[in-house]
């Protein structure tokens, strides 16, 4: 019995080192910017206002993803993250804005015309 024990903890260590060399091994500044895009794209305003500068975002993410799942390249995949995060917060921007010219344009157009 003591033979069979051995052998069981050797194949349980052997289990755990193979899962621990297997698991995914994460970028916290590739997840931050994977949050930041997917929140801008379940926001109707961003997508219907600011469709380009979120699309550049991410193209700029899947870089990202990709040079990390390729190349483990940390320094540039944090740059690529940092840009998609820029581009989604210029997506944001771009979106206010357009809904402040649109309001405007309602405002001016609602407005009786004077007769000078």
């Amino acid at each position: 019995m003591q033979v069979g024990a051995a052998s069981l903890r050797m194949a349980l260590l052997f289990m755990i080192a193979f899962s621990a060399g297997c698991a995914t091994v994460r970028n916290p500044a590739l997840d931050r910017a994977r949050d930041v895009y997917d929140k801008a794209r379940q926001d109707p305003a961003i997508v219907r206002n600011a469709g380009v500068a979120l699309d550049k975002a991410g193209q700029a993410l899947e870089a990202a993803e990709r040079l990390w799942a390729n190349e483990r390249d940390v320094a540039e995949v944090e740059h690529l993250a940092y840009i998609t995060e820029k581009r989604v917060e210029i997506a944001r921007i771009t979106a206010q804005r357009r809904l402040a010219a649109d309001e405007i344009q309602q405002t001016r157009s609602s407005r009786p015309q004077s007769s000078d």
